[in-house]
Order: structure tokens, then sequence, then C-alpha cells
């Protein structure tokens, strides 16, 4: 385990050296991390699976986890749902309900004898959004700046939503020796509540306390970067031995900072960039490390060798899973067409799902662990593929043809 983290560390400040040359190359670096960790997990073999199925590997995942969820909820920029309430709650609202339900049958066709609390340990696994390998999307300018923006915010709040059904799925299976549902869904729901008061009291305070201090000037921003960065380790470090769910705390934490640190009366709760700057930054690198583990791990996969049926439920949920549901839950609406397949087809997986899957790996059988990781594996790598390698490829020539078109502008 200590090779693997410090063959991480040193992958991670070789890629901070050469950012900009690789990104010239267009070579993110998700990308980059992820052929260093192929290497690594070459070099380290299969014993790779034993030191990820470790209580300090989950707990570090968790952590790691807690860190995105708290940076997805603060930095979503222009208020709450970012002035896109219609279509993002649309989209959280009834698209990833519809996610979940039709990943979740399809896990039952296409997964084996798998329980039910393993096939939706696997479609939270699979279908949560995240542009961090594809950033480039979001500024492409082929597609519609209203399509690019709703996505961005949902990314934002989605993942923080499939972490409770998540949490519950582990859950459950965690208490498998009982096979009592009324059981795990009380002691869910106990978590959820632990982790929205601790999430929310220790956010609302925090949020509350900068605003206060940087009024009266108190403090500096660079005070504030500190105070960001802290506060979700403490709810994690609080959350958790209360028997609440941490990385749910955490999101929820984000979301009640936000909204205490800047609030206005006009509604707009931006956090200055400035201060977002240092957790931020640790966001990147705990990712960089997770994208990192997602190449290494890949050695389970071919160890595991040639499942079709895995490799279709995988391929089926980055497309056919993502798409009905956001069409379905845009009927009604007003977007054209083009839109609505536009916010079916940007949906890339990544960081999240790496997390979920590591999670998932540590808390399933071996079989079940398994079926987890090796549909994580593939889902992100073909994102990886399609959304982040062909998309620029694509966006790459046709900038050199000088055919790019204008971007669209949302009326």
């Amino acid at each position: 385990m200590l090779m693997v983290i410090v063959a991480s560390l040193v992958a991670i400040v070789i890629w901070a050296v050469l950012a900009a040359r690789l990104e010239r190359w267009h070579v993110s670096g998700p990308v980059a991390m992820a052929c260093a960790g192929i290497v690594t997990g070459l070099v380290v073999g299969p014993g790779i699976g034993t030191d990820l199925n470790t209580d300090i590997a989950e707990k570090t995942a968790e952590l790691i986890l807690a860190v995105l969820l708290f940076v997805d909820a603060t930095e979503v920029r222009g208020g709450f749902l970012a002035g896109e309430r219609g279509l993002v709650g649309r989209l959280l609202g009834i698209a990833l309900p519809l996610t979940i339900l039709l990943a979740f049958g399809l896990g039952g066709l296409l997964l084996g004898g798998s329980s039910w609390a393993v096939l939706l340990a696997v479609a939270c696994v699979v279908m949560p959004i995240d542009f961090a390998p594809a950033a480039g999307l979001l500024r492409d300018g082929r597609w519609p700046r209203r399509v690019r923006h709703t996505v961005a915010v949902e990314s934002g709040y989605n993942d923080g939503i499939f972490s409770p059904v998540f949490a519950f799925a582990l859950l459950y299976l965690s208490q498998a020796h009982t096979e009592d549902l009324g059981t795990a869904v009380g002691a869910a729901l106990q978590a959820a509540g632990i982790a929205l008061l601790v999430g929310v009291v220790v956010g609302a305070a925090s949020g509350a306390l900068v605003w206060v201090s940087v009024r009266r000037g108190w403090t500096r921003t660079s005070g504030v970067r500190i105070v960001m960065v802290l506060v979700p380790l403490i709810v994690y470090a609080i959350a958790t031995p209360l028997g609440g769910n941490g990385f749910v705390a955490a999101f929820l934490a984000g979301i009640a900072y936000k909204l205490c640190r800047n609030a206005r009366a006009d509604g707009q709760t931006d956090i200055p960039a400035a201060e977002l700057s240092a957790v931020e930054d640790l966001a990147t690198t705990t990712s960089m490390i997770m994208w990192f583990v997602f190449g290494a791990v890949g050695v389970l996969v071919l160890e595991i060798g040639f499942q079709w049926t895995w490799i279709l439920y995988a391929l089926l949920a980055l497309t056919v899973v993502r798409l009905v549901p956001v069409l379905a839950s845009m009927l009604g609406s007003h977007l054209p067409w083009r839109e609505r397949i536009g916010l079916g087809v940007l949906g890339p997986r990544g960081t999240s799902s790496i997390v979920f899957g590591l999670l998932a790996y540590n808390a399933m059988n071996d079989d079940d662990g398994d079926i987890a990781v090796y549909v994580m594996v593939v889902v992100v790598l073909a994102s990886l593929l399609l959304h982040g390698v062909a998309m620029a490829v694509r966006a790459r020539s046709t900038h050199a043809s000088g055919s790019e078109p204008h971007p669209t502008a949302a009326h």
C-alpha cells in the first residue's frame, strides 16, 4: 500500500510540473494519472486488490469523497441551482430517480443473481456525472450555453444526492446477516439525521462566522481559505463517530456554508473565487489520487477477464440509462430537442464513480465487489475515451479546419 501511495504522489508532482504542456497535447490530468496508475498496477500486480480492501483505504476514500462533495456544493456559481431551477430541478428531481430505477432494473437482468442492495449500490456507482475528465466540454461552443451551464450545475449536486442512497445500500449489506430491511432503514434514517444535523450546524456556523469576520475586517482571504479546507474535515470527523454518514454531512455542510457565508437579499450566494482556491486545490489533488488508483485497479479487471454482460451494463449506463430519463424529464418543457439530447449526452463519469466503486468493493463480498469495481472501471474508461479523448480530438480537428460554429446562446 505504501508503494502505491508514494507512486501516486510522485505521479502528481510530475503531472503538476508538466500540466501546461500536457494540456496543449490534449492530455488531461485524469488521463495522465490513470496512465501512471496502470503502469503501477502492472508492477504491483493483483495484490493491489488486497491493499484496497482495508479499513484505512475505506476511510481514506470516504474522506476524499467528503472533500469533493463539499467543494461541489460550494463552488456552483449563480446562487442555489444557479438560475436554472426549472431545468436542473427536472434533472435532479425526475431524471435522477429514473436513472437509479433504470440502472437497478438493468442490473437485475445483466449482473447475475446479485441482491437488490448490491444492484442499488452499483447503480449509484455508475450514474453520477463528473466533468473532471472532460472539463473542455463546458467550454465547447458547439453545445448551447444553456446546456453546458445546466449540466455543470447538475454535476455539482447530483453526486451529493446519490450519496445517501449509496450509503443506505452499503449499510444494508453490512447488516445482511440480519436480513431485516426495517432495521437497515431505521439505521439509515438515523445516520442521515445525524449527517443533516452535523453538516447543517457546522456548515452554517462556519459560514456565518466567516461572513461576520470578513465584514468587520477580523480576517483576510488567506484565513478564510484555511477555514474552507478544514470545514469538510471537521464535519467528517464529528459525524462519523456519532454514527452519521461523513460524506453526506460534508455535502450538506457545503450547502449551508455557502448560504450563510455570502447571503444577500437578491438570493446570490456566490463565494469569492479567491476563498475557494485552497479547497479546490485540495480537491484537485485528492481527485488526482483517485484517478491514479483507478488506473491501478484496472489490473483487477484484467485478472477477472472478459465479462460481456458486465461490459454491456456499463456501456448502457453511460448512454441509454442517462439519455432516456433525461428526455423523459424534459417532457412538457419548451427546451428544443437538440438541447434535450445535449443534456442527455453530456454526462461524463469520473471521480465520484471511482470513489463509490472503491467503497463498494471494500464493503461487499468478493464476488459482488468484483462486479462493482469491474463496471466502475469500464464505465469510467469508456467515458474517458468518449467524453475526454474523442471529443477533444474532434474539437481540435474542427478548430484546425476553421469550421467551428459559433456558440448558441440561450434566450
